[in-house]
């Protein structure tokens, strides 16, 4: 028997997105192990819910699914995943990665071996769309995918947990950051990894195991990567690391593939997007404490 093969997962899917779920489901279905569950958090009104796939496996017995009522937040999600799940480890995908079982075998042997977190390599699938000039390798990340020629780090798109572990070092999500309404705000996902491995817990990235993450179209644009760069410098100010989140994004924009002017270019292009993010966090902060303390003082 392969190492790790009989572990039973939980492997949620946080969304909220309706038209994206029932493909979801079927996707992860058809990758899990007999003695897996499914825990789908809906982050939506219960009326908003589509109906899903019940014509594979696993049994109606094994999935369960949880409404938040509401738009709560990826963080928020994840969190209360991390309490309802009923097996000690959980798998996190997102509504738009293709799992296979391989990569799920490899999750669990790192997780058997005594990994605490664990995650695969994530990479872009464009449906066959053309990948724009604007796209290099370097601004993959944008779309939640590892650059094929760089070392992959571990993403929220597609990462385990040891829930017991996280839960005796005192580790959640941070709500603060995370998809949430409209906004493209993340790092929730790194943010939880950094805090697990400052106190001690072991991180595994399984370089060889792959899932593909499917971009639609409209992610394929200028104004969306640019969006997206800008969240990203939000994101890095609201975790209070704007001037390693610069740098970082910085030598990840210039070192994509392309001509060494073109990876310049958009190097600059996107890193003053992220520059942008960050003063307008620092200027949103600044105005909510101003009114803070002015109510403070009218008390």
């Amino acid at each position: 028997m392969t190492l790790g093969t009989d572990l039973p997962l939980t492997i949620v899917i946080c969304s909220n997105r309706p038209g994206s779920l029932p493909a979801a489901v079927a996707r992860t279905a058809a990758a899990m192990g007999p003695r897996d569950r499914l825990l789908v958090i809906a982050d939506m009104p219960a009326q908003h819910l589509p109906t899903l796939p019940t014509d594979a496996s696993p049994p109606p017995t094994r999935v369960r699914v949880i409404c938040n009522e509401g738009n709560q937040g990826l963080a928020h999600s994840r969190n209360k995943a991390m309490k309802e799940a009923t097996t000690q480890h959980i798998v996190f995908l997102d509504d738009d990665i293709v799992p296979t079982t391989e990569a799920l075998t490899r999750i669990r042997e790192a997780l058997t071996v005594g990994a605490h977190v664990t995650g695969t390599r994530i990479t872009a699938h464009l449906q066959g769309h053309r990948r724009p000039w604007f796209l290099t390798s370097g601004q993959l990340h944008y779309l939640g995918s590892h650059a094929p020629a760089q070392p992959a780090s571990i993403w929220g798109g597609s990462f385990a947990i040891d829930v017991e572990h996280a839960r005796l070092l005192g580790v959640g999500f941070d709500e603060r950051l995370g998809r949430i309404g409209g906004s493209l705000i993340s790092a929730e996902d790194t943010t939880f990894v950094r805090e697990m491995t400052a106190r001690g817990a072991t991180a595994t990235i399984l370089h060889d195991a792959e899932v593909q993450h499917l971009i639609p179209a409209h992610r394929l644009t200028l104004s969306y990567l640019l969006r997206r760069a800008f969240w990203q410098g939000r994101s890095e100010a609201r975790r209070n690391d704007a001037q390693r989140g610069i740098t970082k994004e910085w030598n990840r924009n210039r070192s994509g593939d392309g001509t060494r002017p073109v990876r310049a270019a958009l190097a600059l292009l996107y890193t003053s997007s992220v520059l942008l993010g960050v003063f307008r966090e620092a200027i949103t902060r600044s105005r909510t404490s101003a009114a803070d303390a002015e109510t403070r003082s009218d008390r």
